[in-house]
């Protein structure tokens, strides 16, 4: 039976006319697209279910408001230095990416490397502390179950926990640790993602100890702890490593003191120093150098630009002390009273009760720049150095050579 052609429509074989053709192929790309974004939104609707289901979503929202934080400090205006900034007794000071924070007992404000203010938090902490990352930082309140995770520029995060905290710390990559008191044991550390959300728990026991010092690894990926505990009559610290990714803790090894510092030189090297020594412990265990004090006492520490600088007292005279990535010693010298001390990439600096001093790396004095105010910090930015004082953060720079001494 031979096919009815009903309307327009050309029978079989009948060529179509240039506007048919035009209009067909029109239609067919229509079709194509309508196809086209029904499989972009089924995609991106499963893309969002895995987010969700692996808790990626978070992380990624919390990586793009770092990523604004960022763009924000680079936009905004650089107005110099120096800058009040409220505080005259600094309790903390924290470098950040692009700047720092600073803190009293009261209040904590930031600021950019370009001297713009770029928050400010008003706590009422009874007992403020604070503890930092590379982007963000936790203020908490060690008399009680709240804290506040902040960005550069904002507030992230306010979370109130069922326990007193005793101690945070804050991972290069927006982990928040925080150890508080347990019902069910001596206490119980927490590990939060950059989200907030929790990744795992640790109840430790009466052997294990109470959390005192904590460290994330520069990858973010594992956490030191350092836990103090009474064994028979005497102080004890056990030291432990946890991966987060499995949350076993590894026992790097124990000692008869009370750790005054902790933290990485590198991705497989844990450093803690005592009363009377400096001991860098390898992440899977084990001693792996140390260097002793000499009946000296710890002053200061800074960790910056590849090695390990120490402030050390003995009564009436200071050293400065030099070590390498593995506790060898690079350079070690009797120096004047100071309070601080900042490893620079070649040499140090000193703050004392009125000036700021300056080294090489073998010890030889370079310069020297007095102050109005005792220096009580000091942050270094490359070659930057920005020295707290009074309620002025400046920067400190070598003198101009005296006119008259060049002539």
């Amino acid at each position: 039976m031979r096919k009815i052609h009903r309307g327009s429509s050309p029978a079989e074989g009948e060529p179509l006319s240039a506007g048919r053709v035009e209009y067909l192929e029109a239609a067919r790309q229509r079709a194509r697209s309508r196809r086209l974004r029904r499989g972009v939104i089924i995609v991106a609707a499963l893309t969002v279910l895995v987010l969700f289901a692996t808790g990626a979503v978070g992380t990624s929202i919390a990586r793009a408001k770092d990523l604004v934080d960022s763009v924000h400090i680079t936009l905004t205006p650089n107005t110099g230095w120096p800058q009040q900034t409220g505080i005259t007794e600094p309790t903390a000071v924290a470098k950040l990416s692009g700047g720092f924070a600073e803190m009293d007992t009261d209040t904590c404000v930031v600021y950019s490397f370009g001297g713009a203010k770029l928050n400010s938090v008003q706590s009422g902490y009874a007992r403020p502390a604070l503890a930092a990352g590379k982007s963000r930082f936790v203020l908490y309140n060690r008399s009680g179950n709240e804290l506040r995770v902040e960005s550069r520029t904002q507030n992230l995060y306010t979370k109130t926990l069922d326990s007193s905290i005793y101690l945070c710390a804050v991972a290069d990559a927006g982990q928040v640790a925080v150890a508080t008191d347990d019902t069910d044991s001596v206490a119980k550390l927490t590990v939060y993602s950059s989200a907030m959300e929790q990744v795992l728990s640790w109840n430790l026991t009466s052997a294990e100890g109470t959390p005192l010092r904590m460290a994330f690894s520069p990858d973010s990926r594992r956490i030191a702890v350092a836990a103090v505990t009474a064994n028979g009559g005497q102080l004890t610290t056990n030291l432990y490593v946890l991966a987060l990714a499995q949350g076993d803790p590894v026992q790097l090894g124990t000692a008869t003191s009370v750790p005054q510092w902790l933290g990485w030189l590198s991705g497989d090297s844990v450093l803690a120093l005592y009363e009377d020594r400096a001991v860098l412990y390898g992440a899977n265990g084990g001693e792996k150098a140390s260097y002793d004090f000499g009946g000296s006492t710890l002053v200061d520490v800074d960790t910056e630009n590849g090695g390990v600088a120490l402030l050390l007292s003995g009564g009436q005279t200071c050293t400065a002390v030099l070590l390498d990535n593995s506790l060898g010693v690079q350079y070690s010298g009797n120096v004047p009273a100071a309070s601080h001390i900042l490893r620079a990439a070649d040499g140090f600096y000193l703050l004392t009760d009125s000036t700021v001093e300056c080294f090489n790396k073998a010890g030889e004095f370079q310069w020297t720049q007095p102050m109005d105010a005792k220096p009580q910090a000091g942050v270094l930015n490359g070659r930057q150095l920005l020295v707290f004082s009074g309620n002025t953060v400046q920067q400190v720079t070598a003198p101009e050579p005296d006119s008259s001494s060049a002539s």
